[in-house]
């Protein structure tokens, strides 16, 4: 496997499909992003968002969504051109080792360079998954305080971060 430096993200390409829906989970992880496979078939046949492959070299290592339109995720900022992060996995395989941080900060500059008129990026997170809370921390997320209660996994955390120039603080 290539460098952890060699992460990149790009539009998941129909050749690729196929693999992220086998993108492995660690135990105990399915309660906080659900099923992979149904999670990409959404992303990729939904109308505002992009279905998202993290790269690290030639291999794909995960996949991730992002929602253009207004979602639970960043109702407070309505109005504010925000995007929301939703469905971040990485493969169980490279788990631990600095990709998801990578991979986020990717995330970033692919939306800063593609959609400059995107301000914030807003996502949720179980406040029982701290792997996660630490990787988004680590990539320049900020929490804002605030819990959303709904869904399956119980309360989860709104972190948000700047895009580019955007407003700050939120």
């Amino acid at each position: 496997m290539a460098l952890p430096s060699d992460v990149r993200v790009t539009r998941l390409a129909p050749a690729l499909a196929g693999a992220a829906r086998r993108l492995r989970l660690a135990p105990g992880q399915q309660g906080y992003v659900g099923d992979v496979a149904c999670n990409v078939t959404l992303a990729v046949a939904a109308p505002r968002c992009d279905a998202m492959a993290i790269l690290c070299g030639d291999e794909l290592i995960g996949f991730y969504r992002l929602d253009y339109a207004q979602t639970i995720v960043a109702r407070r900022w309505l109005g504010r051109a925000t995007v929301s992060l939703r469905s971040l996995v990485l493969d169980r395989g490279v788990q631990g080792r600095g990709f998801g941080t990578l991979a986020v900060a990717a995330c970033c500059a692919d939306l800063e360079r593609r959609r400059p008129a995107r301000r914030l990026l807003a996502l949720n997170v179980h406040v029982g998954n701290c792997a996660a809370l630490g990787a988004y921390r680590s990539a320049g997320f900020i929490d804002t305080g605030e819990l959303h209660a709904g869904g399956d996994a119980g309360p989860q955390h709104l972190l948000v971060r700047r895009l580019g120039m955007g407003e700050w603080p939120p």
